[in-house]
């Protein structure tokens, strides 16, 4: 997959675009995608244009947390298949850009775009005064097509990323699941840790430090898969401060997993969280936490079981 980002020096040729900020990479998104790629099998170039920083962070001031972090973003959209992903850097320029500007120059002159797919509520340029009903209208003078999709609902709402960030704030994964299509993951680089999984455990862990910008579940105990290359093993992963077993405040995400023992320090995972299993705590003693431990591992076990994962 080729990947643009923090450039606006970009050529392209015969190009069918799917417009969006795609946080989370939704049900909703995977509909464009699909449509995206229907045009890719009659010879069009597929094409994911979206910006490497979040918009509403440069117009509020605030960073916005991220369902996905860009890294993470990368990955999905290249194992969907796309040919091109496009970050476009948002700057002040760019916010603003009035729509006719940023079609004309950017989709046409750049992209060579031929074909535009979007959802059908879809707003771009200065004051997001650009929108599905001008592209068709300046679709004549510059000769290319506009396909606009519904909304995906589920039990009659409109899926959205404001929906799946309300979610996974809450804990509530399997309803996060539902509207992605997909668990929400975490991913990163192994770092090394104090070692207590193998010293008290007698189990391998993997511990990530996740990006600031990344919107994490509340912390506590979550049945989980691990992604090691291609391969998926059990897991549980403990979000928090490890009260019981570390003096620091800094936030962790700790995985033990099941029927894994190798060095995977300063390798890339990625870690999908299914169920939360309970909150953190402090136990009175190494022992329980232990023996805790072990219970959340059966209950894990359980649920993949019952889950048929």
């Amino acid at each position: 997959m080729q990947y643009y980002k923090g450039t606006k020096e970009i050529q392209l040729k015969h190009t069918v675009v799917a417009l969006g900020k795609f946080d989370g990479l939704h049900r909703g998104h995977q509909r464009l995608f699909e449509q995206l790629k229907a045009y890719g099998r009659q010879g069009y170039q597929t094409v994911v244009f979206t910006f490497d920083f979040h918009p509403l962070s440069l117009l509020s001031g605030k960073p916005q947390q991220l369902i996905y972090t860009r890294e993470e973003r990368r990955r999905i959209v290249e194992e969907m298949g796309i040919d091109v992903l496009v970050e476009y850097p948002f700057t002040q320029e760019t916010a603003h850009m009035p729509a006719e500007t940023f079609v004309e120059e950017v989709l046409v002159r750049d992209l060579d775009v031929q074909v535009i797919v979007v959802g059908n509520d879809f707003h771009f340029g200065y004051q997001r005064a650009g929108d599905v009903n001008l592209l068709k209208s300046m679709a004549w003078r510059f000769g290319y097509r506009v396909e606009s999709c519904e909304k995906v609902c589920e039990d009659g709402v409109e899926i959205s990323a404001t929906q799946i960030r309300d979610h996974i704030r809450e804990g509530r994964m399997e309803a996060a699941t539902r509207l992605l299509g997909r668990p929400y993951s975490i991913s990163g680089t192994v770092i090394h840790g104090k070692g207590n999984g193998h010293k008290v455990f007698s189990m391998p862990t993997a511990n990530l430090a996740p990006a600031p910008v990344k919107l994490l579940p509340p912390t506590g105990v979550y049945a989980s898969m691990v992604q090691v290359g291609g391969e998926l093993y059990r897991g549980v992963t403990n979000i928090g401060f490890n009260p019981t077993i570390s003096d620091h405040n800094v936030l962790r995400v700790e995985t033990f997993i099941q029927d894994f023992n190798r060095s995977i320090y300063d390798q890339e995972i990625s870690i999908r969280l299914y169920t939360h299993l309970r909150g953190e705590q402090k136990f009175d003693s190494l022992e329980a936490l232990k023996a805790q431990m072990a219970l959340d591992l059966q209950k894990a076990n359980a649920w993949f079981d019952a889950c048929g994962c």
